[in-house]
């Protein structure tokens, strides 16, 4: 009898150990909340943005990419429980139920991430400007242009090209990035014939309070959501983001 008791307390113990060690993987799975609603201009490249962050969350148990109908869906309760939070091509005036909450969020050490038109989002809110480091001012027409790649190492560069051709929509901005930022890639302004400014920031990363922002001017077109280049500093934006 003391046998039977002790083998099943064996077990129990076994079991224990088994669940205890799978914990940390669920334990360390990051919520990443994905919001795309365009109010201004609507980009037909959205959906790619949507597939590109949802099969970042299929291909590794790292993230938990939870898409929103809407901005309203970006409450106080779901930021609580979030990591990260993305605006994949975002415009216009989004109804979000907390300003506060979202800057917030990341003051204390959430993660935010903006492709493209998430500069061309929220205009009359300033606090939103300062949070993702720019505001868009305007854009030449879609053309093949030269990205310089920042020769200063960051986690979201590692593995790309000292510059490569990209053709996309790019951004002029209303002022110049924050100093404290670290400007990731510009567009070389002779590789295109529009006049733009004499250095465009194309991506960058910085910190709000506690937490890191990403920001990455590039995503217009469908196709530029497949290119290996663009794929590669956005993903490890997140992960940066995130504090991996």
């Amino acid at each position: 009898m003391v046998r039977v008791k002790t083998l099943i307390w064996a077990g129990i113990c076994a079991a224990v150990v088994a669940v205890g060690a799978s914990a940390p993987a669920d334990a360390a799975q990051k919520r990443v909340l994905l919001v795309t609603e365009a109010r201004g201009f609507v980009h037909d490249s959205i959906p790619d943005a949507t597939a590109f962050f949802k099969s970042l969350g299929a291909r590794s148990r790292r993230y938990d990419v939870v898409q929103l109908e809407g901005a309203t869906q970006l409450t106080r309760r779901r930021l609580a429980r979030a990591n990260a939070v993305v605006f994949a091509n975002t415009s216009g005036e989004l109804a979000l139920p907390s300003r506060r909450a979202l800057l917030r969020f990341v003051r204390r050490g959430g993660g935010f991430i903006g492709t493209h038109s998430a500069t061309d989002t929220l205009h009359s809110w300033p606090g939103y400007a300062r949070l993702v480091g720019g505001e868009f001012a305007r854009h030449g027409a879609v053309e093949s242009g030269r990205v310089n790649v920042s020769a200063r190492p960051h986690v979201t560069t590692r593995g790309l090209p000292r510059s490569f051709q990209i053709t996309d929509e790019f951004y002029e901005f209303t002022a110049p990035v924050p100093a404290h930022a670290r400007v990731l890639a510009r567009l070389d302004p002779e590789s295109v014939p529009d006049e733009l400014g004499s250095t465009l920031p194309l991506a960058w990363a910085r910190r709000y309070g506690d937490g890191r922002v990403f920001y990455n001017a590039l995503g217009h077109r469908k196709e530029t959501w497949s290119d290996p280049n663009f794929r590669r500093l956005t993903s490890r934006g997140l992960a940066w983001a995130l504090g991996s």
